[in-house]
């Protein structure tokens, strides 16, 4: 858990806007040497600005999500395609920590994207369907246990595997294969969003068992990005920029673990 926080921590500092304070903090120390050049402190924020500008430009949100969307898109009707794995792994997504109608807690809407999925495939194919999620804080229900409640409880689809000690999407694939090994199982559909598929599909391909990707949701395209508006900056634009860079850190990451 503490891995984790320090993880998202560091992540939130090395991308905007987060990773405007370190530069000024910077600029504030350095200012004696950067006084006598004030061009430089310009320049400094001038390009701090310019990186959140450019990213709020639907035209770039586009092309960064699309890039990772593309390399595993979703298929229809992909339970035609034979062979079938035999089972269902549906990554965690988070959660809703403020969702009193439900209780209290209940998975993202990134989440429930994917568990709508992972029961159209059950329902299609009847295969047995494994949540993967931990707990950020003690004394709170696991993202697999929040995802297996909507599954059986709104989407009547039962779920076989709970696997509740996760916290990354590196665990999530060591600790998945480990379960469903120990069970018999040798292959399984990967249920997650298309731009989170290369990352996942990266390390769960290390691991003993086959997996297939069974990506869903599309983001590249938002609302109010057609002809001239892909230039205007907007603030959802700027949101997936930052999902996407968050994609490409966590890839290069994952390929340097592999390669080490």
């Amino acid at each position: 858990m503490d891995n984790a926080l320090l993880n998202r921590s560091l992540e939130f500092l090395l991308l905007p806007p987060g990773n405007l304070l370190p530069l000024l903090l910077v600029l504030i120390v350095l200012y004696p040497l950067l006084r006598l050049r004030p061009g430089l402190t310009n320049l400094a924020l001038g390009l701090g600005l310019l990186q959140v500008l450019v990213l709020s430009l639907p035209a770039v949100s586009g092309w960064l999500l699309d890039s990772l969307e593309q390399q595993y898109p979703p298929q229809h009707e992909l339970w035609s395609r034979q062979p079938l794995p035999e089972a269902i792994v549906v990554l965690g997504a988070g959660r809703n920590l403020n969702a009193p109608e439900y209780g209290g807690q209940t998975t993202s809407l990134t989440g429930l994207e994917r568990l709508r999925y992972a029961a159209l495939l059950h329902r299609a194919t009847g295969l047995p369907i494994l949540v993967s999620g931990g707990r950020p804080l003690p004394d709170v229900p696991s993202e697999a246990e929040l995802m297996a409640d909507i599954l059986e409880q709104e989407f009547q689809v039962p779920v076989r595997w709970r696997e509740t000690e996760s916290h990354t999407t590196w665990q999530n694939a060591f600790l998945t294969d480990r379960m469903l090994a120990e069970d018999g199982i040798h292959s399984a559909w990967i249920v997650t969003q298309a731009w989170h598929m290369p990352r996942s599909l990266l390390v769960f391909r290390q691991q003993d068992l086959h997996y297939v990707p069974a990506s869903t949701s599309f983001s590249s395209s938002i609302p109010w990005s057609e002809r001239h508006m892909r230039w205007v900056p907007q603030q959802t634009a700027l949101g997936h920029s930052l999902l996407a860079l968050h994609e490409w850190m966590g890839l290069i990451w994952y390929r340097l673990r592999v390669l080490i």
